[in-house]
């Protein structure tokens, strides 16, 4: 168990060394973070710490990646303005993706981890056809 707790932390700390100055990973560092770790495990132990160190970068990708979803015209302007209103609520810096979808009809759907906000006419006709009992 406790293997696992300094694993885990070894996983995190990893991460920590892998962020730009812009809070955010870069790519550059990961791929630093993990020659050097290749030098420093043996064979056995580095698949566990690779794995942790995966593990790791899994979830701070999730905690920091926002995904705007929109129909219709959604200005660079406008995404920027969701991605600094976003950073500021949630006390961190988020990668933002950008993605033009039919299937809300018209309005915009955010997701950043496991919250989802959505403004738009197929999430209303939804929400009315599910408080009517209609499956």
């Amino acid at each position: 168990m406790v293997k696992n707790h300094r694993l885990q932390s070894l996983g995190i700390e990893l991460v920590k060394l892998s962020l730009g100055e812009d809070s955010l990973l870069d790519y550059e560092r990961v791929l630093g973070t993990i020659t050097v770790l290749k030098e420093l495990y043996e064979k056995k132990e580095l698949k566990a710490v690779l794995c942790s160190y995966l593990t790791a970068l899994e979830k701070f990708i999730t905690q920091t990646s926002m995904k705007i979803e929109h129909c219709g015209n959604l200005s660079t302007s406008s995404a920027e303005i969701l991605r600094s209103h976003f950073e500021k609520t949630l006390g961190r810096k988020l990668s933002v993706s950008v993605e033009l979808t039919n299937d809300l009809i018209a309005g915009i759907r955010i997701s950043i981890a496991d919250l989802v906000i959505e403004n738009s006419i197929a999430g209303t006709l939804n929400s009315y056809k599910k408080s009517m009992g209609a499956k």
